[in-house]
């Protein structure tokens, strides 16, 4: 087995523009607002700048916190988990679904 390459830095905001480009425009429209939702979210560090276990440490408090936080979303949006979760399941039986995970256990990267 060869060993992987280190993973290159991303420019996302070109990455993501290229992306968008290739949409029709609903679709892009929706991207659009999905962004300007998540700068109404409060940031969270990157998963790619803590250590992979680096949850396990959270404090008791700290996962609270998090459950309320998801709590209060699924409050506010009901209907919309529930669309997300029979997207989910239409998609896992229509056998469109990707693999979380490669050949070598490793979480695959796309």
């Amino acid at each position: 087995m060869q060993p992987q390459a280190p993973p290159q830095p991303i420019d996302y905001a070109k990455a993501i523009a290229a992306l968008v480009a290739t949409m029709p425009i609903e679709r892009a429209v929706q991207v659009y607002e999905f962004v300007r939702f998540l700068h109404t979210q409060p940031a969270y560090p990157s998963p790619l700048d803590i250590d992979d276990d680096g949850w396990m440490d959270d404090s008791e408090e700290q996962m609270q916190t998090e459950d309320a936080l998801w709590d209060a979303a699924y409050t506010r949006h009901p209907d919309k988990f529930a669309a997300l979760a029979e997207t989910a399941r239409a998609e896992i039986a229509a056998g469109v679904t990707q693999p979380m995970f490669n050949d070598q256990q490793e979480f695959a990267l796309q």
